[in-house]
């Protein structure tokens, strides 16, 4: 007899069975290697900027021909925001005289209005008030710091104002 030496199990189940748990391994070792063939990396092609299937995107902050690169090396890269919180300012507000009551001349210094012949006139009146500036953030870069459009007070002629301050960047 030619196959009287039996090389698998003696029954039709436990073959099958046998059969099977060497597929299920099989597979799963096939799977592995799918999974983790896409995650590796490409190679570039840097010495051709124009082969876009080998190279970023031109949108990526990276990729060479992007024209936004230049202003990433300039002002760099963010590494933090850092908060500045409201200020509390007080002020004095000149407060309107009642009506009747003369208006405060400009007296010259070291004269004083009774001894040029004029009446003393009513001195003029301010009020205290306290004002909040809005607080902003300030983005900390690699190369220095980005200050965003911001309201804040300026004392012009003795009268407060607002004024909007206009971004900027400072170098570190």
């Amino acid at each position: 007899m030619r196959n009287s030496k039996q090389k698998g199990p003696r029954n039709l189940a436990q073959w099958s069975y046998a059969r099977g748990v060497e597929f299920k391994a099989f597979l799963a070792a096939g799977l592995a290697l799918l999974t983790v063939a896409p995650a590796a990396a490409q190679p570039g092609n840097p010495n051709n900027p124009a082969d876009f299937i080998r190279n970023p995107h031109p949108a990526m902050p990276w990729a060479p021909n992007n024209p936004d690169r230049f202003l990433s090396e300039t002002y760099g890269t963010v590494i933090q925001y850092i908060p500045v919180p409201p200020q509390q300012v007080v002020i004095q507000v000149p407060v309107p005289l009642p009506a009747g009551a003369p208006a405060q001349a400009q007296e010259p210094p070291g004269v004083p209005a009774q001894s040029r012949g004029e009446e003393p006139s009513a001195p003029a009146q301010t009020q205290e008030q306290t004002v909040e500036i809005p607080g902003y953030y300030v983005a900390e870069t690699t190369t220095g710091y980005w200050y965003p459009e911001r309201w804040t007070l300026q004392q012009q002629n003795g009268v407060y104002q607002w004024v909007k301050l206009p971004a900027e960047f400072r170098k570190k």
